[in-house]
């Protein structure tokens, strides 16, 4: 039961990352209308969000699953 439930929260925790991976991966189309609005901070701040988030969910999940 403990193995199960255990299993269940490290699948949840790999499902988790996917969909934050998934999500930063998506966040391009905003970084290209802002730079299309000349906002250049927040362009650069969402490409950088984007690179770090989709870099350390890469990492974790490569982590988790080798564990």
């Amino acid at each position: 039961m403990i193995e199960d439930t255990t299993q269940e929260m490290h699948n949840d925790a790999q499902a988790a990352l996917h969909a934050l991976q998934a999500g930063a991966e998506r966040s391009g189309p905003g970084a290209r209308s802002a730079r299309l609005a000349q906002d250049d901070e927040l362009a650069d701040f969402l490409c950088k969000a984007q690179d770090e988030i989709v870099w350390e969910a890469k990492r974790l999940l490569a982590q988790r699953v080798a564990e």
